[in-house]
């Protein structure tokens, strides 16, 4: 699947960003939200993505991290230039299982 990023726009609530990302040829909007966390000491920034963009990467964690260090370059003002292509990502739906049902084998 092809990931192109169309715009990354500050929303109408500070610390969040409105994203529009070609998934092929089908265009999603996602909403990100910048944080700031503190461990150790160190005040260190946060990007978290709404409820549709997790589901969308759920099983492609190096998409999803590219589209998060994106948002993060631009919340710290860096400039970008759009459209910003990320190339061909693979989505590989993993079958849900449950630990609790049985699991029989039969060995001949």
């Amino acid at each position: 699947m092809n990931i192109t990023v169309l715009s990354i726009e500050p929303a109408s609530e500070l610390g969040t960003f409105n994203m529009i990302v070609l998934l092929d040829r089908e265009q999603h909007q996602f909403t990100m939200t910048a944080e700031t966390a503190k461990v150790s000491g160190q005040t260190i920034p946060l990007i978290k993505g709404d409820r549709h963009f997790c589901k969308t990467f759920r099983w492609n964690p190096e998409a999803s991290v590219k589209l998060y260090k994106l948002t993060s370059q631009f919340n710290q003002g860096d400039f970008l230039e759009f459209p910003i292509n990320l190339g061909d990502f693979e989505f590989i739906e993993i079958a849900q299982f449950s630990l609790n049902k049985e699991v029989k084998i039969s060995v001949k």
